[in-house]
């Protein structure tokens, strides 16, 4: 069998996929943001939020794992077994997966504040969650 062609992905539909991964794995407060005009190592930070460390790499492990499948490899980043924070570098995109702690410490949000946020996707999940549970 052939091996698998990977999908030609534009920079910002790799950013929106990365937020939609970790979403998949029940990320918190998910941010596209647009550093490309900021600064030269990337074109986009998406930033996101586990509950614990357990989940901060059970995050980063899926994303990684789904786009290995498509052909795409981090090029760098920290490992895998952070209780804080795990970064991701898929080259223009950079996933970044903080403890809320070390989010709220290191406030990329604030510190990247004039770059303009993506709207990836509308925020589902939780309206899927409450009409579950009221069944």
């Amino acid at each position: 069998m052939p091996p698998k062609k990977s999908k030609q992905w534009s920079t910002l539909q790799l950013a929106k996929e990365i937020a939609r991964l970790a979403d998949d794995k029940l990320a918190d407060d998910i941010v596209v943001l647009d550093v490309g005009q900021a600064i030269q190592v990337a074109d986009y930070f998406v930033i996101a939020s586990g509950k614990n460390g357990r989940h901060i790499n059970s995050v980063a492990e899926s994303v990684a794992s789904e786009l290995k499948k498509e052909g795409i490899y981090r090029i760098a980043g920290t490992p895998m077994h952070d209780e804080n924070w795990v970064l991701l570098d898929f080259g223009p995109v950079v996933l970044h997966v903080f403890s809320p702690k070390s989010r709220g410490y290191y406030d990329l949000e604030n510190l990247w504040g004039d770059c303009r946020r993506i709207r990836w996707q509308a925020p589902v999940r939780k309206a899927k969650t409450a009409a579950a549970d009221a069944k």
